[in-house]
C-alpha cells in the first residue's frame, strides 16, 4: 500500500437470508468500508445498514478468546424494525405473498447496495478495492451493477493464508487476533497501528458488524503489507499458542 497505489478501500458486507426462503433469498443487510490514504496516512469510515423490514436469518459463529470457533448461533432479525435475537425455527415457510415481498426487499437491498457504492466511489475515489474471502462480495456488487472491473482488487484472506503456508483459509477472528485488533476511546488499533473512528462509527465496531470487519481488515493489510517478516512471526506465535492449549490446525 505505497503512496503510488492511490486509496485503497477495504470492504465487509453482512448477509441475512430471508426468514422462510430455506436460504433461497439472500440479500446484504450491512455494508461497512474502511477508506485509506496512504499519502496522509489517514483512515476514513462508511457504512450503511439496509433496514428493509422483513425478516432474515442471522448465522454467527462463536469464539473463543483466540478466534476460534466454538460453534454457530442462529437467529432472526428485523432490520427495518431494529429487532434482533429473535427465535429461530427450520420448520417455518413463507406464504405465496411472503415470497413476493422477500424478492422485493431483496432488490431493494441491492439497489441500495448500489447506491452506497457510487457515493463511495464520488467522494473517496478509490484505486483498488480489498476483500477478505471476496466471493460472496463480489457477487453482490455484480448483483447491484457495480462493475469493478475498472479497480485492483485483492483478496486478503488469500494472500496472508499462502504467505503463511496455510492449507486452510484463516479466519478474520484470528487473523484479529494474530494482530492485537483492538477498539475503544475513539480509535481501532493493531499491535502497530492506530487511527481514530469518528463517534458515530464506534457502536459498529464490533466483530461480525460490517464497519468493524471492514476496520480489522484494513488493520491485517497494514500490519501485513507494511512489516511482512514481524506478521509472520507474530501469526507463528499465534499458532504455538493454539497448537499449546488444544489440537489446533491452521485453520
Amino acid at each position: 500500500m505505497g503512496p503510488e497505489e492511490g486509496p485503497v478501500a477495504f470492504i465487509d458486507m453482512e448477509f441475512g437470508h430471508v426468514y422462510g426462503t430455506h436460504r433461497k433469498i439472500v440479500m446484504p443487510i450491512e455494508v461497512g468500508v474502511v477508506t485509506y490514504d496512504p499519502v496522509a496516512d489517514c483512515a476514513a469510515f462508511a457504512g450503511r445498514t439496509f433496514a428493509h423490514d422483513l425478516e432474515v436469518e442471522i448465522w454467527k459463529s462463536s469464539t473463543d478468546d483466540l478466534g476460534r470457533r466454538t460453534g454457530v448461533m442462529t437467529t432472526v432479525a428485523n432490520p427495518g424494525q431494529g429487532t434482533g435475537g429473535l427465535p429461530y425455527d427450520p420448520r417455518f415457510r413463507l406464504n405465496r405473498a411472503g415470497w413476493r415481498e422477500a424478492r422485493a426487499a431483496a432488490s431493494a437491498s441491492f439497489a441500495d447496495l448500489a447506491l452506497f457504492m457510487d457515493a463511495l466511489c464520488t467522494r473517496h475515489d478509490p484505486a483498488a478495492f480489498t476483500f477478505f474471502a471476496r466471493s460472496m462480495e463480489c457477487r453482490a456488487l455484480d448483483r447491484a451493477g457495480f462493475d469493478l472491473g475498472p479497480y485492483a482488487c485483492t483478496d486478503l484472506q488469500r494472500e496472508v493464508g499462502a504467505a503463511l503456508g496455510m492449507k486452510n483459509f484463516l479466519s478474520l477472528d484470528r487473523a484479529g487476533c494474530i494482530i492485537g485488533f483492538g477498539k475503544g476511546a475513539g480509535a481501532i488499533r493493531s499491535n502497530h497501528y492506530r487511527y481514530p473512528v469518528p463517534d458515530r462509527y464506534s457502536p459498529f465496531l464490533s466483530p461480525h458488524r460490517a464497519v468493524g470487519d471492514a476496520a480489522r481488515i484494513f488493520l491485517l493489510a497494514r500490519e501485513f503489507y507494511a512489516s511482512r517478516e514481524s506478521f509472520l512471526e507474530e501469526a507463528e506465535a499465534y499458532f504455538s499458542v493454539c497448537d499449546g492449549t488444544s489440537a489446533c490446525p491452521r485453520a
